[in-house]
């Protein structure tokens, strides 16, 4: 497959572009940037001129940018919070900005969508395995782990499906 060739970014007018050309299509983290511009051979202090240059004006913040990351993570529903802390490291956010969007979640709203995952995978589940229930419910088990759902939630999940076996 062609690739466009990645141009050396060594004024700061056009690391500066291209930080907003990155900006334009979804919010980054200071670190997710830096290290875009590192790839492009952008030199440190020029990378730090630029960065700052974008939070003067608003156009970069971190804060933002993990709640931007919790709300397309509430909209998913079916997955839990081990998953949202996970796409918060792929964007580059580790620090108090993911601990506050994390603290935003709580252990009832986990077992929530927990549930629904149960409730609305459970019929398929209980199709595939009509004899076993002691199958069924690992199989439900490990699509809650797989999703990033916590011990917590996946036991009420189990309990919750295991009234209906």
């Amino acid at each position: 497959m062609w690739s466009k060739s990645k141009k050396s970014l060594t004024t700061h007018a056009e690391a500066y572009n291209y930080c907003l050309d990155k900006l334009a299509l979804r919010d980054h983290s200071t670190r997710e940037l830096r290290q875009k511009l590192g790839e492009r051979g952008c030199p440190e202090e020029l990378q730090d001129q630029v960065i700052q240059k974008l939070a003067d004006h608003h156009f970069v913040d971190d804060f933002r940018c993990a709640h931007s990351v919790l709300d397309a993570w509430r909209r998913k529903k079916f997955y839990g919070k081990q998953y949202l802390r996970l796409m918060l490291t792929r964007r580059c956010l580790s620090g108090e900005e993911a601990r506050d969007a994390l603290g935003d979640v709580t252990e009832e709203e986990e077992t929530q969508r927990a549930l629904a995952l149960a409730e609305a995978q459970g019929e398929k589940i209980r199709r595939k395995y009509p004899e076993d229930h002691r199958k069924a419910k690992a199989a439900l088990a490990r699509m809650l782990a797989s999703r990033g759902f916590g011990s917590g939630a996946i036991a009420s999940a189990l309990e919750d499906f295991s009234k209906d076996l």
